[in-house]
């Protein structure tokens, strides 16, 4: 996915967010479109000096926006249950544990949540 965005994510309907300070990149996400019209939330990151200063707030603000403004029934995401910060974020911003997930085969993967419209 990584190697080939344009392929992977953008031509499949999906949506890469970056923030910039100045010219350089300082964090991203991407949208990934899922065949229910919902986006998977992935490849979530901010740099290390800017992690804790509300920058993946903003990126995940703008997840919820382009998702609201596509119609989606629901944003997905799978991370890490040792990642508490960005759990903390995910439920502070409306995130809610799947009862029933489906795992995608993301190797480090133990926490799967959404997000309703």
């Amino acid at each position: 996915m990584l190697d080939d965005p344009q392929g992977k994510i953008i031509a499949k309907g999906g949506r890469i967010f970056m923030a910039f300070e100045g010219e350089e990149p300082v964090g991203c996400v991407a949208l990934i479109a899922m065949p229910d019209g919902g986006y998977e939330v992935a490849k979530m990151t901010v740099v290390e000096t800017l992690r804790g200063s509300g920058l993946g707030r903003v990126l995940m603000q703008r997840c919820i926006d382009a998702g609201a403004e596509a119609g989606a029934p629901r944003l997905y995401l799978e991370t890490n249950s040792g990642l508490a910060p960005a759990l903390g974020l995910y439920r502070a911003m409306g995130f809610k544990d799947v009862a029933d997930p489906t795992p995608s085969g993301y190797a480090r993967g133990d926490v799967w949540m959404e997000r309703l419209y």
